[in-house]
């Protein structure tokens, strides 16, 4: 096996790694940094319900980047970087088996 085909399979455990983390955080469209607590609290003196909003930090991998100076951040980003790395490969190895005799 040379060094072209290990790039490809490394490549490939790369995208279905990164899809498996997209996949268990939900789906998002979106990479989050941080998730939205609601609570819901009796105001004693009322006697009302008060929603308590609070962020927790919490990382969500989304297939987009949350901000454009981080793209890396994001299920996209390393997934077109691999990808161009199998077509180079594949590109790679095509080319030797044609200038073989």
């Amino acid at each position: 096996m040379n060094l072209w085909r290990i790039i490809q399979i490394f490549s490939t455990i790369v995208i279905v790694t990164l899809s498996i983390f997209w996949i268990m955080d939900d789906f998002q469209v979106f990479t989050k940094d941080k998730t939205e607590k609601i609570t819901i609290v009796k105001d004693e003196i009322f006697g009302t319900d008060i929603e308590k909003r609070e962020w927790i930090e919490n990382f969500q991998l989304g297939l987009l980047p949350d901000d454009p100076v981080h793209p890396y951040r994001s299920l996209a980003f390393p997934s077109l970087i691999c990808i161009a790395l199998i077509l180079f490969a594949q590109n790679r190895i095509h080319s030797q088996e044609n200038t073989r005799p």
